[in-house]
């Protein structure tokens, strides 16, 4: 049976506002739930029992990070990388794993990323950026303590980064594509040891948003809709976790869960109400426009915290059709105010 850990606290706290970011790596970061990704994503696992995974996950020797024991919390590897100047990246999850075939079981043989993305509408391809954090992974390993000195480049570790979207377009949801590099002969067949190459692999994850609570398939998929999109009480994302996944947590007070996976609307709940209440209540032109204000301003703020454009937060929060263009219209202007005032 697996252990009691702090997943319920992740799940059940609410003593201080969160961004949706921070809880999806708090979730992520729990040993129970990176040993089942792991389990599915990483090939090097798929035949290790689930129970033995933790086993094989380390800490940084160079940032002397260790896993805390006492609740199953992963703090893994340094998530900061300024190795190129002006381009600082900082990783959700970074964590040293031990393969299960090595010889030498003290040394770390692969890197694992993971990153929580709130949304795939990016301005960019996603998976680009996907591409180029896992190119920094490769290329930081050169000179570091737990890396490879000089020109060793046989100790190049493999990198695995997944990334898990939140919310998508409907034509993604339910995918989980691998990017990975291979070999192809071009002219006379000559193949080299699969290890020299096979040296990074993508994974992009997007979980739908709806399942069939009632099957029997309890895979990754389901668990992360479970864990971020689903829309359940504490207490019955507790009881799935624990029914479906064996997922142990602790005896507490339940409390509702509703704020903490979907952040936006206990971030700007109070505000809402206080914004477009004041206009209605003075039922003036002036007193509807200074709620109309307050409200553009805190979506802008949600819009920040959550990577979402303006017209998903609105929807979140299910305001009138008929006040939306007024708020955008209000929206843009702070924006060209904050715009020159930093010119």
């Amino acid at each position: 049976m697996i252990k009691v850990n702090e997943l319920n606290e992740m799940i059940d706290r609410n003593d201080r506002p969160i961004t949706y970011d921070e809880y999806c790596k708090r979730i992520l970061c729990d040993k129970q739930i990176l040993s089942r990704i792991i389990k599915e994503c990483v090939s090097e696992f798929h035949d290790i029992p689930l129970a033995e995974i933790p086993n094989y996950i380390e800490n940084d020797p160079a940032m002397n990070e260790n896993i805390d024991k006492a609740n199953d919390k992963i703090y893994g590897m340094n998530t900061e990388d300024i190795s190129v100047h002006g381009a600082k990246i900082i990783f959700d999850i970074i964590v040293g794993i031990r393969l299960p075939d090595s010889p030498n079981k003290d040394n770390i043989g692969l890197i694992l990323n993971i990153e929580a993305q709130a949304n795939s509408n990016t301005p960019y391809p996603l998976l680009n950026r996907a591409i180029y954090y896992s190119s920094r992974l490769l290329a930081r390993q050169k000179n570091r303590p737990d890396g490879f000195q000089h020109s060793d480049f046989q100790n190049l570790k493999k990198v695995y980064s997944i990334w898990i979207v939140m919310n998508s377009k409907k034509a993604t949801e339910g995918v989980m594509n691998q990017y990975e590099i291979r070999e192809t002969c071009l002219r006379r067949a000559s193949h080299f040891p699969k290890e020299t190459y096979d040296k990074l692999a993508i994974i992009m994850i997007y979980p739908k948003s709806k399942y069939d609570m009632n099957d029997d398939k309890y895979d990754l998929m389901e668990l992360l809709h479970i864990l971020f999109k689903a829309d359940m009480t504490a207490k019955e994302k507790k009881c799935q976790l624990e029914k479906n996944y064996g997922i142990m947590m602790t005896k507490k007070t339940e409390r509702e869960v509703e704020g903490m996976c979907n952040l936006s609307q206990i971030h700007v709940d109070a505000g809402r109400k206080e914004g477009l209440a004041k206009g209605r209540k003075e039922g003036r032109k002036e007193g509807l426009a200074e709620g109309l204000a307050i409200l553009s301003k805190i979506i802008n703020n949600m819009m920040k915290k959550t990577n979402q454009t303006a017209d998903e937060v609105m929807k979140i929060l299910d305001i009138d059709k008929e006040l939306q263009p007024e708020i955008s219209k209000l929206m843009n202007t702070q924006n060209d105010i904050k715009y020159k005032h930093l010119k």
